[in-house]
């Protein structure tokens, strides 16, 4: 993976962050069942990208993380 590509997947899990996040927003609004239904599914998706996923990318193309971020190995 060169550092193009690399970009090019961050830029892909950060939008789906984004969609997962929209989703969670809808699945809080719903009823107790089904929100028990979907709510633990989709944080351990959302950690999933966040603490694995993208770490691996910034520990390995560290220019990677957002502008902004303290970046320490971290995310923070």
């Amino acid at each position: 993976m060169d550092g193009t590509q690399a970009s090019q997947i961050r830029t892909l899990l950060l939008e789906a962050a984004d969609a997962i996040d929209r989703a969670n927003a809808i699945v809080s609004t719903l009823d107790s069942d089904d929100r028990a239904l979907l709510a633990i599914p989709l944080d351990e998706i959302s950690s999933t990208l966040h603490f694995e996923l993208l770490q691996k990318l910034y520990l390995r193309y560290r220019g990677l993380a957002e502008e902004g971020e303290a970046w320490n190995g971290a995310m923070v």
